[in-house]
């Protein structure tokens, strides 16, 4: 398969993945404490941020997602959607790009669950087992749902949650990271690809669901 063949498949995620990005990933600290992860080496972050550990990338084994395990929590995440009016499709599309949909996922940089929530986010919306499925979807949906008040475009929203809020001002949009800009594009299109299998009502403020959440 030629690589360009390979690249579409990947963004769309027909090709799954059981690990994440092969980037490294440097964590910094900025002069008012806010912590940063990044896939940019110090020259360019910039002086004012401290260098405080690399992690090194490495490499996807690929697998294939089964009806099953994609389809699991759409119960979870119509209810989360409709409690705080995000789009089911982008919470799903989320979770898929985010951990594939494992409970379990925890990322190089500590990042835990389904939709991956830092520990420090996890904290702030009050999830305290993130690997717990319900927890975690209705904690990361309503971390969505905030930034979907910060934020007037899919694009920053995407950008928000994958490299930081700050870094969206900072840069006045999407980051200059490759990796912000594949996870902008492949949830997109996840989001496409998942919005059949929900009902809605008036786009992404209305939720209609049928069965109750599980407990």
């Amino acid at each position: 398969m030629r690589l360009t063949g390979l690249l579409a498949l990947l963004l769309s995620g027909m090709i799954s993945f059981s690990s994440a990005a092969a980037s490294d990933i440097y964590k910094y600290r900025a002069a008012d404490g806010t912590i940063l992860f990044t896939d940019q080496p110090q020259d360019r972050v910039g002086s004012g941020h401290t260098l405080l550990s690399i992690r090194k990338g490495w490499n996807y084994q690929p697998r294939a997602l089964s009806d099953a395990e994609r389809d699991r929590y759409d119960t979870l995440i119509t209810f989360a959607a409709s409690q705080h009016r995000v789009d089911p499709a982008l919470v799903k599309a989320v979770i898929h790009a985010e951990s594939l949909f494992n409970p379990k996922a925890i990322s190089r940089v500590g990042a835990q669950g389904l939709m991956q929530l830092m520990p420090e986010t996890a904290a702030y919306l009050k999830v305290s087992n993130p690997f717990d499925a319900r927890e975690n979807i209705l904690g990361g949906t309503r971390f969505l749902a905030y930034l979907k008040g910060k934020f007037s475009t899919l694009d920053h929203i995407l950008a928000a949650y994958n490299a930081a809020e700050g870094n969206v001002r900072r840069y006045g949009g999407i980051p200059p990271y490759k990796e912000t800009h594949a996870y902008d594009l492949q949830v997109k299109q996840l989001r496409h690809r998942y919005s059949s299998h929900f009902v809605a009502g008036l786009g992404d403020e209305k939720v209609v669901y049928a069965s109750p959440i599980p407990q």
